[in-house]
């Protein structure tokens, strides 16, 4: 399949998307984000994709949305449905929910959707010098496309509200100290290591890591007692590798894992 605005390939068991607008610095185009969400929608029924990567080509990751024009809508936006929701939030929502892992593989800029982008993804890994941001509110803008749901997860209340009512742009290492990315490596490593991580997560129990993503993401705003009853329900979904995992290590040996 043939795409306009981003790459796709497939390394083994891992896909990458990148991310093609290199003269825009990737800002998102609703084409953009359409092949985007093809991919990931690819990716929920290929079983020969077990991990999914998003990078960017050129200069950065990704500057954001477009804002001399997200051009035409390649989907019908149904009436009076914004149409935020139908491409920013699906895309959020679809890397979320997809039942696999997720790496956002950033560098040089990664700023309002682009972040955004990042943080729906599961694993995030920056080059040093990647710069993070949210400059909307600097532009008098709504935000809208998931960083007042995501960035208060991911680095606490107080320093989000720090960072999205000042706009404050921060660097790799500051990232990294608050949690935002797990890991910050040298930019010429990033693509090494973005898919020996890719690569381990690929030959992983792909199934496990479904239901285990399925669980964070929703126990985390549940009590503990919703949570205990949902890990007890997660329990009567059927994993093969299972059987794989506890065979290896009696046999103490590295597992084979099908995925399944």
């Amino acid at each position: 399949m043939g795409y306009e605005h981003i790459l796709f390939e497939q390394r083994g068991g891992v896909g990458i998307v990148t991310l093609n607008r290199p003269e825009r610095l990737n800002a998102f185009t609703n084409r953009m984000l359409h092949e985007v969400l093809e991919v990931v929608e690819k990716a929920t029924f290929d079983e020969g994709i077990r991990c999914l990567v998003i990078r960017g080509a050129g200069r950065a990751f990704c500057s954001g949305d477009d804002l001399s024009g997200m051009g035409e809508f390649p989907r019908p936006v149904p009436p009076d449905v914004p149409p935020v929701s139908e491409y920013q939030h699906r895309l959020v929502k679809a890397l979320r929910g997809l039942r696999k892992p997720v790496i956002a593989s950033m560098h040089g800029y990664c700023h309002g959707m682009g972040e955004d982008t990042a943080m729906a993804c599961d694993l995030r890994i920056a080059a040093e010098g990647t710069r993070f941001g949210e400059p909307r509110i600097l532009r008098g803008m709504h935000i809208t496309t998931g960083a007042t749901y995501l960035l208060p997860r991911m680095v606490g209340l107080p320093r989000a509200m720090e960072l999205l009512m000042l706009g404050r742009a921060i660097d790799a290492e500051e990232a990294l100290r608050i949690g935002l990315v797990h890991r910050v490596v040298p930019a010429e490593e990033l693509e090494w290591a973005t898919m020996e991580l890719a690569e381990r997560l690929a030959a992983g129990p792909t199934k496990a890591y479904g239901i285990l993503k399925q669980q964070v993401y929703a126990e985390f705003d549940m009590d503990i007692d919703d949570a205990l009853r949902d890990m007890i329900y997660q329990r009567h979904t059927e994993i093969e590798d299972r059987e794989e995992g506890v065979r290896a290590f009696l046999e103490k040996r590295e597992p084979k894992f099908t995925g399944r």
